[in-house]
Parts: structure tokens; C-alpha cells; sequence
């Protein structure tokens, strides 16, 4: 029988060696059997069990008693002082400040009456309807041409100035369009056109049915005045 290697004897002999070594490991690492295990048991995760929570009392402010230091001393004030109540007397209240507005027109529209002011310091145009408040002074009343303000009692009563004739001015002429802020228009003098000079005398119509017109006395051919002589011819 030959022993000479054979690439076919290396070759077995190189794959017994493999398995053998894989097969002493498995049983190096299962302890030959000892440590192999059975099949899982199957756990049942039990419910939780959550206890219904308690609510909390609901909030209440504590009584006013505690906070009376608060108020006596601020935290926010520097002194730890309350601030002076100023006085709310009726003796303390000013009297009504009138003078104020000069009224520019009114507007009555159904149930809306609306008055147009002037404030007279700055020159501030004010637009304020009946019952509303400007500068503290309440509109009580808006008419045509009148407005009545009201303020701690008093009143004042604004009226609308117009630009109106006096009483006796002849009625200005149709056509004419007169400006009430100008007046009544100036008449311009008549100016002599140096081309066509003065202006020619109309001339004297005679009427044949009414006597010739008397001469002026003392013209050729007038009666003399009387309590005085004829002339001698």
C-alpha cells in the first residue's frame, strides 16, 4: 500500500480537519448538549391598572384682609407709599370755559344733527353731533343756525353769523351774483373814451299837442318875473 501525498489524500484530509474543529466547537459552546434549551415560553403582558386621578380643588382668590400691607405699602412705588387721592369735590371743579368755538355751519339730516367748530386755539376745524362731548363740553342742542353747548351747569349758545343786508338796502339787481363775504358790489365810475369823445346831449323831443316849453328867465323872450317892469322895446 502506497502512503505517498496525493493532492486527493491532502484534500480529505483538509476538509476532516474543518469538520472536526466546527464540531468541537459546538460542543465547546453548548457544553455537549448540556446547555441547549427548550422552545421559549410565551409571556401574557397583564392590563395596566391606572387609578382615576384626583382633581384639585378649584382655585379661589384669598380674602381681601390679606393684602391690606400691599396696598398700604406698593411694592411697584419707590417711597412704599400710595399715591394722593386728588380732591373730587364739587369745589375743586372749575367753572365752564366758554369762548372756545366760533360755529361755521350745522347740518340736520332725519334723526342726524352734526355741528361744524372752529376751535379758536390753533384753528383746528371740529366736527361733533348732538349729544357727544369736545374738550369735556357737551353739544346739547344744534338748530339751523344755533348750537348750545353745556358744561357743569351752564351753558353757552354759539350763532351762526351771516353776512346779511341791513334792514332798508334795496334788493340787489336779477342777474347780478352778489358774494355775502364781499358785500354788495361797488358801481364802477364811467370812464370818458378819449376816442369817441364826450358823450352827445339827447336831444329835446317836442310834443306838438302840449305848450312850448317856458324859457329860462331872463332869456330873450321871457316874461319878466313878477313885481318887476317890462323892459323898454
Amino acid at each position: 500500500m502506497s502512503t505517498a501525498l496525493t493532492p486527493l489524500r491532502v484534500e480529505t484530509a483538509f476538509w476532516l480537519i474543518l469538520c472536526g474543529g466546527l464540531v468541537a466547537g459546538i460542543g465547546l459552546e453548548t457544553n455537549w448538549g448540556r446547555q441547549q434549551q427548550g422552545p421559549a415560553e410565551t409571556i401574557v403582558e397583564a392590563r395596566a391598572e391606572f387609578s382615576e386621578p384626583a382633581l384639585a380643588e378649584p382655585f379661589r382668590l384669598p380674602p381681601a384682609d390679606q393684602y391690606v400691607q400691599i396696598t398700604a405699602r406698593p411694592i411697584f412705588v419707590v417711597t412704599r407709599r400710595p399715591a394722593p387721592i386728588s380732591p373730587t369735590s364739587e369745589s375743586a371743579k372749575s367753572g365752564m370755559k366758554k369762548d372756545q368755538f366760533i360755529l361755521m355751519g350745522t347740518t340736520i339730516a332725519g334723526g342726524s344733527k352734526v355741528a361744524f367748530l372752529v376751535e379758536k386755539v390753533g384753528n383746528r376745524n371740529r366736527v361733533v353731533a348732538q349729544g357727544k362731548e369736545i374738550n369735556g363740553i357737551t353739544v346739547r342742542e344744534v338748530t339751523a343756525d344755533r348750537v348750545v353747548l353745556s358744561q357743569f351747569g351752564e351753558t353757552e349758545t354759539l350763532v351762526l353769523k351771516t353776512n346779511r343786508p341791513p334792514p332798508g338796502t334795496p334788493a340787489r339787481p336779477v342777474g347780478v351774483v352778489q358774494n355775502p363775504f364781499l358785500g354788495t358790489p361797488a358801481t364802477p365810475p364811467a370812464v370818458p373814451n378819449p376816442f369817441l369823445g364826450p358823450p352827445a346831449t339827447p336831444p329835446v323831443v317836442q310834443n306838438p299837442f302840449l305848450a312850448a316849453p317856458a324859457a329860462p328867465a331872463g332869456a330873450q323872450g321871457a316874461p319878466p318875473p313878477v313885481g318887476f317892469p317890462a323892459a323898454p322895446k
